[in-house]
C-alpha cells in the first residue's frame, strides 16, 4: 500500500477508483462493505469503466457511480480528473493503479491510497515458481489492506451484486422463450475466458454437458459473451434439446439473473465465476493457466476448484495467455470431464431447488 498526505480522522466523502475488468470490479464490493462497516456514514463515489458500469449499478452502498468512457480518450479523463479535484475527497483508494487511474486520482483527495500489488512478488512465483505471496489470500481482501490504517477490515464474507426490480422476472421470459424449463432443475456452463490458456476446450464442456443430460433430468444453460458463441454451439450441438445456449443474449446483470436459476455454475477463472459467487450459487471452477495463490479464486464456501496440481509449469502467468508457452496446454487438457462432473453431480445430490 502507497500513501501520501495526512489521514483524516473520519471519513465523509471516498471515491474508489477500479477501472476494469468484470471480476476486478465484482471483487471490489467487499471493500465497499468494509469502509461502509468502518465509517456508516461515509459517502462512497466508484469510477470503473462504462462497460462494467452496471455490475455496481444497484449496490445500496454506492452514493455515485462515475462511469468512465475510456474512448474519449485522455482529454476525458483530465475532464473526469478536474471534476475529481473540485470535490476534494477526504480519502481516494486507488485499487487499480495504472496510467489512466493515476491521471484520475491527481491531487483530488486529502489521503490517497493506493493497492500493493506485489508485482514483484508475484513476477518470482510466475517465473521461477518460488512461494514468495504468502499463501492463498483473496484479491478482495488485498483491496481491503489499501485501507487498513483507516481500521477497515475484512468480514470474511464474498462479493455482491444487485440486480433491479423486476429483472428476474423478465430474465426468465426471456430463457423461457429459449426452451428453458423452470419446473425442472438446471446447471450453468460458462465456457469462456477472455485468454485462451484459462479456456478449457469446448469438447471437454460438451462431456460435461452429455453426462449431467445422462445421468440426471437438469437441464444445460450456455452463459457467456458475443465472443463464446463458437463454443456455446459446440457444446448445444453435442446434446440436442437439453442445452439452452445464452451465449450473447444476456447482459452481465441479467447474466447473473439466469445463474439464480441454476443450482451450480461450472466455469472458468473468468469474471462469471465472481458473478456466480456473488450471487451465492455453487461454482465448479476449472483452473489452468492460473492458480488459487494469485488470489482469484471462487470466494465463499460450497465452490470447487479443479486443476492439474503439481504441473511444474503452473502458473505461466497471472492473467492468463493467447497460446500454451510450453506447446502441450497440460493444464487444461489433463484435466477429465469427469473430474468436473463428478464435483457437478455432488452439488446437485446437495442442491435446494430454486
Amino acid at each position: 500500500m502507497h500513501t501520501t498526505d495526512r489521514m483524516p480522522a473520519i471519513l465523509h466523502t471516498t471515491l474508489v477508483l477500479r477501472l476494469s475488468s468484470i471480476g476486478d470490479v465484482i471483487l471490489v464490493t467487499p471493500f465497499l462493505r468494509a469502509l461502509k462497516a468502518a465509517f456508516p456514514s461515509v459517502s462512497i463515489d466508484v469510477a470503473v469503466k462504462a462497460q462494467f458500469a452496471e455490475l455496481l449499478a444497484h449496490h445500496p452502498l454506492v452514493d455515485r457511480l462515475i462511469a468512465v468512457d475510456t474512448v474519449a480518450g485522455m482529454a476525458g479523463l483530465r475532464t473526469l480528473n478536474a471534476e475529481f479535484r473540485a470535490r476534494r475527497y477526504d480519502a481516494v483508494f486507488d485499487l487499480h493503479n495504472n496510467f489512466r487511474s493515476r491521471l484520475l486520482r491527481r491531487g483530488t483527495g486529502t489521503a490517497l491510497r493506493v493497492i500493493r500489488k506485489r508485482s514483484i512478488r508475484r513476477a518470482l512465483f510466475v517465473r521461477f515458481k518460488l512461494r514468495t505471496l504468502g499463501g492463498v489470500v483473496p484479491v478482495a481482501e488485498r483491496y481491503i489492506e489499501t485501507a487498513a490504517d483507516f481500521g477497515v477490515r475484512p468480514d470474511g464474507r464474498g462479493p455482491e451484486v444487485f440486480l433491479p426490480k423486476g429483472m428476474a422476472e423478465s430474465v426468465r421470459a426471456k430463457l423461457r422463450a429459449l426452451g428453458w424449463n423452470p419446473d425442472a432443475p438446471a446447471i450453468a456452463i460458462a465456457p469462456g475466458a477472455r485468454h485462451f490458456t484459462k479456456r478449457w476446450p469446448a469438447e471437454s464442456w460438451a462431456g460435461v454437458a452429455r453426462a449431467i443430460a445422462a445421468q440426471t433430468d437438469a437441464q444445460v444453460l450456455l452463459l457467456g459473451g458475443p465472443d463464446d458463441g463458437v463454443a456455446g454451439d459446440a457444446i448445444a450441438a453435442a446434446i440436442p434439446g437439453r442445452v439452452i445456449n445464452a451465449c450473447g443474449a444476456l447482459t452481465l446483470l441479467e447474466t447473473a439473473a439466469a445463474m439464480d436459476c441454476c443450482s451450480a455454475v461450472a466455469c472458468n477463472d473468468s469474471g462469471l465465476m465472481h458473478l456466480a459467487t456473488a450471487r451465492g450459487i455453487p461454482v465448479v471452477a476449472v483452473f489452468g493457466s492460473t492458480v488459487k495463490e494469485l488470489g482469484f479464486f471462487p470466494m465463499g464456501e460450497g465452490n470447487t476448484v479443479i486443476e492439474v496440481a503439481g504441473l511444474p509449469c503452473r502458473p505461466c502467468s497471472h492473467v492468463g495467455r493467447d497460446r500454451c508457452p510450453e506447446g502441450h496446454f497440460r493444464c487444461m487438457r489433463d484435466i477429465p470431464s469427469s473430474a468436473v462432473e463428478a464435483a457437478l453431480l455432488e452439488v446437485l445430490r446437495k442442491a435446494v431447488p430454486r
